[in-house]
């Protein structure tokens, strides 16, 4: 068994045509040697820094590789052509042979144990292409956003009293807790398209959330072990009691488009029942649906509290947002209604502040895919069977294309004096050398590429341009003095020690 264990390793390791690329020289044993995400713990963000200096390596551009102890190669794709490669080119759907890669598959495989099932997040295929073209449209622009905005200002303004309160006790709130029930409540809200949703079924509206057991090592036991209600007692329970939540909201969404005039759809879920392609029973939808409610509240929560804690350390960036807001908005109080898509665009400073916020604190460190043929990137044959992880952490933290990357800078974003309106955004990154001078350009690919790119893209740009703009337009912010900002994985980047913030009244002008 051992000498078969041997060859294998042997023939995997230096008979592959990655034997001759660069191997990270330092790196968690998790990483390097079983190719896996180390599990998450309370010392520092090994993952972030792994990322972030094989990112800034040169020798380990285009890739880098690590090997398991199975020969099984993890490939880091480290520049944008070679994650534009493997995530446009190789997710291109094939007439016969299907895409070259797809969702990595130890994601896959957890996802689909944590959600109970297939779901849009996790499946592969035509199982995954039938589900993305019909949740693909409620989540464009010209269907969300007005469906959407009113509501996302209505809790902008909930969001003021809060901070009101904590204002007049002169002490400061931990915000990232507040940002995901302000996520939680306009995601549940567009999928269902009521506030009136029975939050007792889940025992309150603070417990809508899956439990952390699928964290637990009975989450990475073998041979079926992990299917084993013993092995997922750390979240099968919770994810059933959503799930109950999930189908009676269900029914409220399909019992107001059945009194609607059915013109048009006024939530995801009614879209959803009404394209016929779900089974009578719902499973799937619930599946999917849980699915989105999880991909994206704690991650736009997260990258709201992260731009906060920089805004709050940077009194001029704050003025100089101030400023930009208040001449679009006017002075508070501010109507609900007049804050209109137009105005939000009319605002760039906050547009760079979020992009800005997203490269040096992005929601996902790495998109990971599995190579299912062998496929070019970036110039290096990667072979089927190996693990790849597109570097979006080190790649954003690289010094040749955004200089001291550990500034938060959101120049970077804003178009030199003299750029055509065609300049802003960039898609032809095959062709482009990035440098500081370009870098307003670079994509965003914190919400992925091609055709797996974020369904809840727009909603997240849309509550984070909102909530910025409302929330400067009326108070000055402060870091609590001790209150140190640091990064932890927990599948999504989040604050490790919380971001607490004074939020000091600013005057009516």
């Amino acid at each position: 068994m051992i000498t078969v264990f041997v060859v294998n390793y042997v023939l995997r390791r230096y008979k592959s045509p990655l034997a001759g690329r660069p191997q990270p020289k330092h790196g968690s044993f998790w990483i390097t040697r079983l190719g896996l995400v180390p599990p998450p713990h309370d010392g520092d963000d090994i993952l972030s820094e792994f990322l972030i200096r094989v990112g800034q390596d040169a020798a380990q551009s285009p890739i880098s590789v690590c090997f398991s102890v199975f020969g099984t190669p993890l490939v880091l794709v480290n520049t944008l052509k070679g994650i534009k490669d493997v995530l446009i080119d190789g997710q291109q759907k094939h007439k016969t042979l299907g895409p070259r890669v797809q969702r990595g598959d130890m994601i896959r495989k957890i996802q689909n144990l944590v959600f109970g099932g297939p779901s849009i997040n996790n499946a592969v295929g035509e199982d995954w292409r039938w589900r993305r073209h019909v949740l693909l449209p409620p989540f464009q622009p010209r269907q969300l956003v007005p469906k959407l905005l009113p509501y996302v200002t209505e809790q902008a303004n909930e969001l003021i009293a809060i901070f009101a309160d904590h204002h007049s006790k002169s002490n400061p709130i931990e915000v990232d807790d507040v940002f995901t029930d302000l996520t939680m409540n306009v995601i549940n809200y567009y999928l269902y398209g009521t506030r009136h949703l029975n939050f007792d079924l889940v025992g309150g509206r603070s417990r809508l959330k899956l439990g952390m057991g699928f964290q637990s090592f009975q989450t990475w036991l073998p041979f079926g072990l992990n299917e084993t209600d013993w092995a997922q007692k750390g979240y099968k329970p919770s994810r059933e009691r959503l799930k109950d939540f999930i189908r009676d909201a269900l029914q409220k969404a399909e019992d107001a488009y059945e009194a609607s005039d059915k013109t048009s759809y006024n939530c995801v879920a009614a879209a959803a029942m009404a394209s016929g392609k779900y089974d009578a029973d719902r499973e799937a939808l619930v599946n999917d649906l849980l699915s989105l409610t999880f991909a994206g509240y704690d991650t736009t929560a997260h990258t709201l509290s992260f731009a906060f804690s920089e805004l709050a350390r940077s009194p001029e960036l704050q003025a100089r947002l101030f400023e930009q807001v208040r001449g679009v908005l006017g002075p508070p109080p501010v109507a609900p209604e007049s804050i209109t898509a137009e105005k939000l665009a009319q605002m760039p400073l906050v547009t760079a502040v979020y992009r800005e916020t997203l490269r040096k604190y992005p929601a996902v460190v790495f998109i990971p895919v599995h190579v299912n043929r062998d496929t070019t990137v970036d110039g290096a044959l990667v072979p089927r069977g190996a693990e790849i992880w597109c570097n979006i952490r080190g790649l954003q933290m690289n010094a040749s294309i955004f200089p001291d990357p550990d500034k938060f800078d959101v120049d970077r974003w804003l178009p030199p004096a003299g750029a055509s309106k065609g300049d802003k955004d960039a898609d032809d990154g095959d062709e482009i050398e990035w440098t500081p001078a370009n870098q307003y350009r670079f994509p965003d690919i914190t919400f992925t590429l091609g055709q797996h790119a974020c369904l809840g893209k727009h909603l997240a740009i849309l509550e984070l341009r909102t909530v910025i703009a409302t929330v400067i337009n009326q108070y000055h912010l402060t870091l609590a003095p001790w209150n140190k900002i640091e990064t932890k994985i927990i599948l999504t980047t989040k604050p490790k020690n919380g971001v607490w913030i004074h939020f000091d009244r600013r005057e009516i002008q």
